[in-house]
This record gives structure tokens, C-alpha cells and sequence, in this order.
């Protein structure tokens, strides 16, 4: 083990000991516990790392990167301007939870659709059949996604066992490739009226807030159901819940919200035609070993002076000139 050189790891999520495996032969191996760090305690201690490999709970600002004046690498997320003005690489893990992710809004559009958690609900308190929901079947449903990156392209393949069609809006993905998967390139709107499932994957940007607000929730089926796994602020709550609650769509589930952690007296969180998780979408075994495995894989390259895996990478200018 090298004792000159820190790797550190603030949350150490399971599983941490493949990755405490793989890089520990190279540098003494940090695990801040399991818990948030604040910024305050990442700037006081900052100063004595090498690697810094991170959650999106922790918060790697510019004072943090500042007072981390032997920092070489951060992994996964990072103040990449600030970063890049130290000419530290910034990386990610693209494509690591893809199939975690796409699990996950399957099982959100078959347990909103089915009210499974109401069905749950109703045995706990005694009831039985009486005033069931009667729910539509997924096969050979017209499925939209909104995002055609890794996860859209898993959640497409899942999706092809249910022998329905599968539309697909995004504005940067060419439409050939679209087509290559099977998958029918339509306008977001087209797909919004069109589909009776309609699942979200794609990044929040000043375009994509509120994609989905009042207006689209009136364009959609009424049968229709929406789940977003993405980011909470593409689509306006307060209007979802109006959807939800006159009817306007039939049922949503939702893995991230506009706030989060979520006020506890979220009137999502009371509507019977609603199922919603923590935002959990991503969280598998396999997705954090893929994760290890990626970021472990840079930190290794530099601390030998190599660059880093170039698709991982979010700033590539550091390595100009």
C-alpha cells in the first residue's frame, strides 16, 4: 500500500469492499460511514486527499475543491468549473444503473397501473374484492418513453416482451437509432396523446422543467399512466396531482419529486391512484458494482498519470494542451 496517497469515499455505500478491494493495494483506502456529509466537513479535511469518489448527496463545491490541494480525481460529481480551473477531471458513471433504473419504472407502471399498494392497502384493513380497481393490461399497450439514452434503450428492450408498440421522444438522439432499437421516433407530443404508458428518462434542463405540466396532462388518455424516475422538477407536481386527483390520468408512479427529501404532507403521497418511492430507482447491487467498477478504474489510471476513461469524463478540457 502506498501511505502517501489518500482515496477517499464520504458515503460509503454497499457494496464498498470490492471497491476497497481493488483500489487499497494502490493508496490508503477512506470510508467516511454511512452518512451525509456537510460541506463544512469536507473542506476541513479535504486537504489531505488524492481521489475524492462521491454520491450525488455530497456536495463537492468550489470551497471543497479549493481546499483540496492534492485532489487529482473526483468521481462521480463535482463543481466542474471549479474542478476544471484546478485541472482536475470530473467523472460519472454513465449508463452504470441503466438497467436498475429501467427495472424499476417497469415495476412503477405495473404497480400504479394494477394499485397494487391500494390492493396491499385494503387486505391490511380487512377488506377484500369489494371496489376493486380494474386496470387495463400492459400487453400490447402503446408505451412512450421521453429519453432515448441508456435507460430509454433498456426500458425499450423490457418492454418489447409486452408486444405493443414502443414511441420515443428525444430531441438528441437521431432518429435512425431510434429506429435501430425498434422503436418508433415520434414528437413529444404525438407521444404524450398517443401512449398509454408514458415513462420519463431524460435529464433536467431549463427545456425540460415542467415538460410535463396541466396542458399535457389534459392531452394524455385518461386510461394513461405516467412514471418518472428521472428528475422530480420535469414535471410539475401541483398539476399531477390535479391530473390525478379529477381523473385526468389514471394512475402515476413517481420515484423523485420537485423536493427532495419530499415534504412528508406531500398530497402525492395520499392519492390511491399514486404509488411513490424514495428515489430508489437506481439503488441494485449490480448498478453499485458497475459504479465501483467505473470509478475505481479512473482513480487507478491516475494515480498512474494516465487520463481517464474518456466516456466517463465531464470535463474534458483539463486534459487540453
Amino acid at each position: 500500500m502506498n501511505r502517501d496517497v489518500v482515496i477517499f469515499v464520504p458515503e460509503a455505500r454497499a457494496p464498498i469492499e470490492s471497491l476497497r478491494n481493488m483500489l487499497e493495494p494502490h493508496g490508503e483506502f477512506r470510508d467516511g460511514g454511512r452518512r451525509k456529509w456537510t460541506e463544512d466537513e469536507l473542506v476541513h479535511d479535504a486537504h489531505e486527499w488524492d481521489t475524492l469518489l462521491v454520491t450525488s448527496r455530497e456536495q463537492i463545491t468550489e470551497r471543497v475543491i479549493e481546499a483540496g490541494t492534492r485532489l487529482k480525481l473526483i468521481a462521480k460529481i463535482g463543481d466542474i468549473p471549479a474542478a476544471t480551473r484546478r485541472k482536475i477531471p470530473v467523472t460519472n458513471c454513465p449508463g452504470a444503473n441503466a438497467v436498475a433504473v429501467a427495472e424499476a419504472a417497469l415495476g412503477l407502471m405495473l404497480a400504479a397501473s394494477r394499485r397494487i399498494p391500494q390492493g396491499m392497502e385494503k387486505l391490511r384493513k380487512g377488506g377484500w374484492r369489494e371496489g376493486i380497481w380494474i386496470a387495463n393490461e400492459m400487453s400490447g399497450a402503446t408505451f412512450g418513453i421521453v429519453g432515448f439514452g441508456n435507460i430509454g434503450r433498456e426500458l425499450a428492450r423490457l418492454l418489447s416482451g409486452f408486444q405493443g408498440r414502443i414511441l420515443a421522444y428525444d430531441a438528441f438522439v437521431r432518429q435512425e437509432v431510434i429506429r435501430e432499437a425498434g422503436v418508433e421516433p415520434v414528437d413529444l407530443n404525438r407521444l404524450t396523446s398517443e401512449s398509454d404508458f408514458i415513462s420519463i428518462h431524460c435529464s433536467l434542463t431549463p427545456e425540460t422543467r415542467h415538460m410535463f405540466d396541466a396542458q399535457k396532462f389534459r392531452m394524455m388518455k385518461k386510461s394513461a399512466v405516467l412514471v418518472n424516475c428521472a428528475r422530480g422538477a420535469i414535471i410539475d407536481e401541483a398539476a399531477l396531482v390535479h391530473a390525478l386527483r379529477e381523473g385526468e390520468i389514471a394512475s402515476a408512479g413517481i420515484d423523485v419529486f420537485e423536493e427532495e427529501p419530499p415534504n412528508p404532507e406531500n398530497p402525492l403521497f395520499c392519492l390511491p391512484n399514486a404509488v411513490v418511492t424514495p428515489h430508489f430507482a437506481g439503488a441494485s447491487h449490480e448498478a453499485r458494482e458497475r459504479v465501483n467498477r467505473l470509478a475505481g478504474e479512473n482513480v487507478l489510471a491516475v494515480l498512474r498519470g494516465e487520463q481517464v476513461n474518456p466516456a466517463t469524463l465531464l470535463n474534458p478540457e483539463v486534459y487540453e494542451h
